[in-house]
C-alpha cells in the first residue's frame, strides 16, 4: 500500500473493490446517501448517544469488515 492511502482519513477500500463505470459509481454513491439519510432519520439519536459514550471509532480504517466491538 502506498503512503498516500495511509495518510487519508476514512475508509480506503480501493484495493478491495472492482473497477466501476462512472454511472455505476454515481448510482452506488447516491444509494448510499439515501440509505445513510434514512438511517440517521430513524436512529440518529441512538447513534449520537453511542458516540457520546464511545468517542473512538469502532471500524478499522483499512479492514472495516473486521469489527472489534460488541456484536449488534
Amino acid at each position: 500500500m502506498n503512503k498516500k492511502h495511509k495518510r487519508q482519513r476514512g475508509l480506503c477500500l480501493c484495493e478491495y473493490t472492482p473497477a466501476l463505470s462512472d454511472e455505476a459509481a454515481v448510482q452506488i454513491h447516491e444509494f448510499l446517501q439515501v440509505m445513510s439519510a434514512s438511517l440517521l432519520a430513524r436512529y440518529g439519536g441512538r447513534i449520537e448517544r453511542y458516540y457520546a459514550k464511545n468517542p473512538k471509532p469502532n471500524v478499522k480504517e483499512l479492514e472495516p469488515w473486521s469489527y472489534s466491538g460488541e456484536p449488534f
